[in-house]
């Protein structure tokens, strides 16, 4: 009797240890699975980024082209600008140094007495108004605001004044400072000068 109930209890014995065991490696299975599972989703997750970086590359290789030729249009667009500022500046300064000749050319083809060589100091009030007050100047060229040389072929200075008013009209803000014929003898001839200014200013104003 005894010896029965041993074996029944070293029997119970195995089959609890067994149970444990297979117990405790059905836990360990399970656990492997669920890694098994996580390693899975990390490689999906590793997968679809892998994707998304070669969609992203792809479209960068597209992009790029075109980036470079928006940079290469801008590039142009900013020289030409350049040039375009430069070109306005160009003809500001030839402006400056423009040479306005007048008569010139009635002078030398009429018979009888040659005509004379006079220089009207001109200046635009309307234009140095404008250029004083940072207004925009319309029509002429802000050169205007300073002194210009006017080259005037006539038989006298009042032709001459007379001659000058007609290209440079008061009505349009012109002004002559003065006419002056330049000396044949040098500069130190001054009085010469004069006289052609004194002989502009007793000319009659023309209507």
């Amino acid at each position: 009797m005894s010896d029965l109930l041993t074996a029944v209890a070293i029997f119970m014995m195995v089959a609890g240890l067994s149970y444990l065991a297979a117990l405790a490696v059905s836990h360990l299975v399970e656990r492997h699975l669920h890694l098994s599972e996580g390693v899975d989703r990390v490689d999906e997750r590793f997968q679809e980024a892998n994707i998304l970086h070669r969609k992203f590359e792809d479209r960068g290789a597209k992009i790029m082209p075109r980036v470079a030729r928006l940079d290469n249009t801008l590039k142009s667009a900013r020289r030409q600008n350049y040039m375009s500022t430069r070109r306005v500046a160009d003809l500001e300064a030839r402006r400056d140094q423009l040479i306005r000749v007048l008569g010139e050319e009635e002078a030398f083809s009429r018979p009888g007495r040659p005509a004379r060589h006079f220089v009207a100091a001109v200046i635009n009030r309307h234009v140095q108004r404008a250029v004083l007050e940072q207004k925009e100047v319309l029509g002429l060229s802000r050169s205007w605001a300073r002194t210009q040389n006017v080259h005037a072929w006539a038989p006298n200075a009042g032709d001459a004044k007379t001659l000058v008013e007609s290209y440079y009209p008061h009505s349009m803000g012109f002004h002559i400072i003065e006419i002056r014929e330049p000396s044949q003898d040098g500069p130190g001839d001054e009085e010469g000068d004069q006289v052609m200014l004194d002989e502009a200013d007793a000319s009659p104003a023309r209507s």
